[in-house]
Order: structure tokens, then sequence, then C-alpha cells
């Protein structure tokens, strides 16, 4: 299948999944204010489905602002998706779990995730937690993932693609650049990175990181960096906190937003193939069309979505196979 046509199958699957849980108006709360441009694909997506929604957004935060605020019984609450949900990345998901408890009267969508734990009573323990939650929706993002929540979370389980699928690809090809002769090797240098030694074969090759990880951040990005800063260090209830928040939002969808998802774009569409240990570089590269090949991270992350979604996209194979 081709990479239009998949793209397509996607974004229909994400409507009809989604789509009857939001039933009133939503706040989403979570938003990616670091410098990981995969994550900030998955809020882009989120933000173009949500345009088909009639219902509107009434708040936002950080992912790590969660904080206590009173919402109506029927509002809405969706964490944005990502790869969070498990042991691996604790505070992230200890700052769902710890928010999310406070509704429980509330509609609650946990939006495209992975589920990854590497102890099992850890495991256990959430389950029960969020048991506790009756009105809770997970949606997870590969087959691997289904199972682990099907059979041992009480909660509504939904199979649903990466929200950064739900990207206009207009909004996408805007920022590509021409394409050169160089291939990437995108590594990443967290603990996600698997033990496997990869040789390719191009003496063209770059080998890094995402570039707002590898490298320095634009002024635009110092900027709301700064806007988090005064926001995190301002006391609650005074007029200066409340316009720092403010500004950190606005700063936050205008201009980092966007800083982030043109930065993604510029790097990628320059390559004319792709080698990827990060899932949103094999998404970003389907979106784009480019030739990309997966090395899978330290716990299956990849070849499980590869495998549930991308097998049949003639753009995408796992490397060495």
């Amino acid at each position: 299948m081709n990479y239009i046509s998949k793209i397509k199958e996607l974004r229909s699957i994400i409507k009809k999944e989604i789509t009857p849980l939001i039933n009133n108006d939503y706040v989403l709360w979570g938003l990616p204010y670091y410098p990981n441009i995969g994550d900030t694909l998955i809020w882009e997506g989120e933000l173009d489905f949500l345009k088909t929604v009639p219902h509107k957004c009434i708040g936002t935060c950080g992912w790590d602002e969660y904080q206590y605020r009173a919402l109506s019984k029927d509002t809405v609450i969706l964490i944005t998706g990502g790869g969070y949900f498990g042991d691996v990345w604790r505070k992230a998901w200890d700052n769902v779990m710890n928010t999310i408890e406070h509704y429980p009267d509330n509609p609650i969508i946990i939006l495209p995730n992975t589920i990854f734990y590497n102890d099992k009573n850890v495991m256990y323990s959430d389950a029960k937690r969020l048991a506790k939650i009756k009105h809770l929706t997970i949606c997870v993002r590969d087959d691997v993932s289904y199972q682990i929540a099907k059979e041992n979370f009480d909660n509504e389980v939904r199979l649903v693609p990466d929200m950064a699928f739900h990207i206009p690809l207009d909004y996408i090809n805007k920022w590509r650049c021409p394409q050169t002769d160089k291939v990437l090797y995108l590594k990443r240098i967290d603990k996600e990175l698997g033990s496997a030694d990869i040789t390719i074969d191009s003496t063209i090759l770059d080998v890094c990181d995402w570039p707002t990880i590898d490298g320095r951040a634009t002024i635009g990005e110092r900027v709301f960096y700064k806007s988090r800063a005064l926001y995190s260090k301002t006391e609650k209830k005074c007029i200066l906190h409340a316009f720092a928040e403010w500004l950190e939002k606005e700063l936050g969808y205008f201009i980092y937003r966007k800083s982030m998802t043109r930065r993604g774009v510029e790097f990628v569409s320059a390559y004319k193939e792709v080698y990827t240990t990060r899932l949103h570089v094999m998404i970003l590269s389907t979106l784009l069309g480019k030739k990309v090949h997966y090395i899978d991270n330290s716990y299956g992350k990849l070849s499980s979505f590869y495998n549930t979604w991308l097998k049949d996209c003639d753009c995408v194979d796992c490397f060495g196979k």
C-alpha cells in the first residue's frame, strides 16, 4: 500500500474510535513542553483531529503541570498520547494517575499510548488504581499494548493509531526541504536505545538524534523555556502567575509547537533514506513518503507498532530483514 492510502486508512480509524468518546467540551492535558519532536507531532495530530469534533477545548496544561482544577462532571478529560504508560518514564505516568484519580465521575480518555512495564507488580498496582476510575478509556497504539491492557486492566480499551497520523500533509509539506543524497541514522541517546550494534553501509551517513536534543534551541524556544521557568517560580493565585500561565500557553501553541514541528520536518525531509530507533521518525518519514527502516528500541515499541499498522506500507520496513 502506498503511503497516501495508508495515512488515509489510519486517519479514518482514529476518527471512528475516538470521535464518539468526545461528547462534550474537553480539556487537553499533558502537553509535551520538552524538546522531543516526536511528542510534538502527537500534539499536532491531536489538534487537527479535535477540529473535527463539535466541542471546544476549555483548558490545557503541560506534562509536569497537572493540578486539580474544578470541572463539571460532563467535561471530557483528554490525556495526550505518547509512550509513557508504564514504569519506563515513571514521573510522567505518575503525574497522569495522581491527577485523574480526582475525577471519578468525568469521562477520561488516555489518547493512544504504548504500554510497557519492567515490573509486573507495579503494573498490578496501577491496574487497581485505574479500576476505580469508572469512565476511563485507555487508547493504545499497538497490538502488544492492547493485549497487556485487555489482560490486566479493567477499563475500556481501544486500539487506535498514533495521533501524529492526523497531521495534514499540507501542513507537513510546507516545511519540507530539498532532498540531498545523504542517509540518516537516527540513533536515540536515551534509555530506550536498544543494545544491537548497527552497521549501515553508506559513505554519506549522518548519525544523530533529533536536532532539538542533539543541538541548540532556537531563540523562540529559549523564550518559551523562560516563560516556563517564570510560571513554575511564581506563587499561585498572584497576578504574575496568571500572566506567566497565559504567556506559556500562548508561546507554547503559537511558537514552540510550530518550531518543533518545523525543525523535525526540515531535518528528516533532507535525507534520501532513513534508519531510525525512534518511532516518530518512522512515522514522520511515512508522512513524507520517504523510505525508512526501523531499528527496534529497548522493549519492542517500533516493531509492535510496525506489525500493527505499517507492515503493508510500501515505504517502511525492518532494518536487516
